[in-house]
């Protein structure tokens, strides 16, 4: 049997009918802590999240979510903490595990979906995984200025990629050239 997570709100399925039906999931102190840990984070001081759930005919749960976490994390540049808030709203769908299909290749714009057995779905267990996927990796103070070229924007690492796939056009041993000594 798998370990409870941190932060566990189970919700009953027969609690969830075809109309929308709103629930509002909120971290304890203690659970606010846990969380913080398993993620890596200083602290978090609120972690809360609204949804809107409507269940269908096969048991499958539609959740829209607004997720709202105020934490704290520690800047790569400073090493020194900072305080962060993340607000958003996100999309998931509950599906019973023996319904469920893992895709050969993840599609980007679907909507996330997880798995669950039995009749309760994890509220705040999907809230947290949420937040983990919002989480910046290299998370810098406000203040704190990069070092230029260190993070790429979207369009400068489009931009890059659309070039690298015209030299490899050109020429298809332009990315085994790359890897030589000298070459960059």
């Amino acid at each position: 049997m798998s370990e409870k997570p941190e932060f566990s709100r189970p919700m009953a399925l027969r609690r969830i009918g075809g109309q929308e039906t709103s629930v509002t999931v909120e971290a304890t102190e203690q659970e606010c802590a846990a969380i913080a840990r398993r993620l890596g984070l200083p602290k978090i001081t609120l972690f809360r999240c609204r949804y809107l759930l409507k269940a269908d005919r096969h048991s499958v749960v539609e959740a829209e979510g607004a997720l709202a976490v105020h934490y704290t994390q520690t800047c790569v540049v400073s090493l020194e903490n900072f305080e962060d808030v993340l607000a958003g709203a996100f999309s998931v769908r509950f599906v019973p595990s023996e319904r469920f299909v893992e895709p050969d290749e993840p599609d980007l714009d679907a909507i996330d979906e997880i798995p669950y057995e039995g009749q309760d779905i994890d509220l705040g267990e999907a809230a947290v995984e949420q937040f983990a996927l919002d989480l910046d990796p290299y998370p810098h103070a406000p203040e704190i200025d990069l070092p230029e070229g260190l993070v790429l924007s979207e369009e400068e690492a489009e931009k890059l990629l659309e070039e690298g796939e015209q030299d490899e056009k050109q020429n298809p041993f332009a990315a085994l050239s790359r890897l030589k000594p000298g070459k960059a």
